[in-house]
C-alpha cells in the first residue's frame, strides 16, 4: 500500500471515530436538546450543528470577536468546509457546513451515505477562546449556547465609573494649561484676547497682575497673566496664594522674580452658567 493511502485510511479512521462519538453523545439528548454547552478557555468541547441549516452560536454574557478555522472563502479558502456570517453588531456567528467539499492531500474522504466529518472551529469571545468540535447532523438548525466557566467580566462600578470620570477631568485641565502655554497647540480652543494689551487687576502692591487672554473650553475657562515685579526686592511666589473660588489649577513659568521680571500665569476656573 502506497503511503498517501496508508495516510488516507489514518485520517478516514480518525474521522470515523470522532464521528461515532459524537453521535453516541447526541443520541443522549439531555444537555444536548438544549444546546447549552459548557466550555472552558483552552479546552476542545464537542456539539453538533445542522448539516443544511444554519446554526447560531453565541457566548453567555460575552460577545463574539473573531472565529479561527477551515472557514469557507472563495478567494482564500475555497475548499473550506464551513460557511460563517458574522452579526458583529449583536456578536454572533451563524455556521453552516459546505454541500460539497474538493478533496485534497490529506483531506478526510467523504464516504456514501456517511455524515460529515466534523469541523474544529476555535471561537475568540470576550471571555475566552474555546475550540469547539462541530459535528454536522440531520438535525433542524437551532442555536448553540456557549457557557464560560467562571464569573463574567465585572462592570465597571460607581467608585470606579467616578475615578475614571475624576482622571479625565485632569487630564482635561492638563491639556488646557498645556494651550495656553504653548499657542501652537490651541487650535481647538483659541484665546480671546483681551483689548488694550489687557485688563489689570489688584493683587499685591509689589506686582502687577493683568489678564491678557481667555481660553474657553468645556466646563473651564483658561484666563492668561502677566505678572510682573514692581518692586525693588526679590519676589518669590506661592502658587497657593492665586487660589480663590471656582479656581481648579494655577501655573506659573517661574516662581522667583528678580526686580522687574515677570513670567506668565496660567489660571484655570470652572465655567459659571452662560459661559
Amino acid at each position: 500500500m502506497l503511503a498517501s493511502e496508508h495516510r488516507t485510511s489514518r485520517v478516514a479512521a480518525r474521522c470515523l471515530s470522532w464521528t461515532v462519538a459524537l453521535q453516541a453523545l447526541v443520541a443522549n439528548g439531555g444537555a444536548w436538546a438544549a444546546q447549552q454547552l459548557d466550555v472552558r478557555d483552552g479546552d476542545t468541547a464537542i456539539a453538533r450543528i445542522s448539516q443544511r441549516d444554519q446554526t447560531r452560536i453565541r457566548v453567555d454574557r460575552a460577545r463574539i470577536t473573531d472565529v479561527l478555522g477551515d472557514i469557507y472563502d472563495a478567494q482564500r479558502n475555497p475548499a473550506g468546509r464551513i460557511v460563517l456570517v458574522k452579526d458583529d453588531q449583536d456578536g454572533e456567528v451563524y455556521v453552516r457546513p459546505v454541500t460539497q467539499v474538493a478533496p485534497g492531500d490529506g483531506a478526510a474522504p467523504v464516504l456514501p451515505g456517511s455524515p460529515p466529518v466534523p469541523v474544529k472551529l476555535d471561537i475568540k469571545s470576550d471571555r475566552g477562546t474555546f475550540a469547539l468540535l462541530l459535528q454536522p447532523m440531520d438535525v433542524p438548525g437551532d442555536t448553540l449556547i456557549l457557557r464560560p466557566a467562571g464569573p463574567p467580566p465585572i462592570k465597571p462600578n460607581a467608585e470606579a465609573a467616578a475615578r475614571y470620570k475624576g482622571a479625565a477631568h485632569v487630564r482635561a485641565i492638563k491639556a488646557l494649561t498645556l494651550a495656553m502655554a504653548n499657542p501652537d497647540l490651541a487650535s481647538e480652543v483659541p484665546p480671546q484676547w483681551l483689548p488694550g494689551g489687557g485688563e489689570e487687576l489688584a493683587l499685591w502692591k509689589e506686582a502687577r497682575f493683568v489678564l491678557k487672554a481667555r481660553h474657553v473650553a468645556t466646563g473651564m475657562v483658561g484666563e492668561v497673566y502677566e505678572l510682573i515685579n514692581v518692586s525693588g526686592q526679590r519676589m518669590v511666589i506661592d502658587e497657593r496664594e492665586l487660589f480663590d473660588k471656582g479656581v481648579l489649577s494655577v501655573a506659573l513659568r517661574r516662581l522667583v522674580l528678580a526686580p522687574g521680571e515677570s513670567t506668565p500665569v496660567w489660571v484655570i476656573r470652572q465655567a459659571q452658567a452662560g459661559q
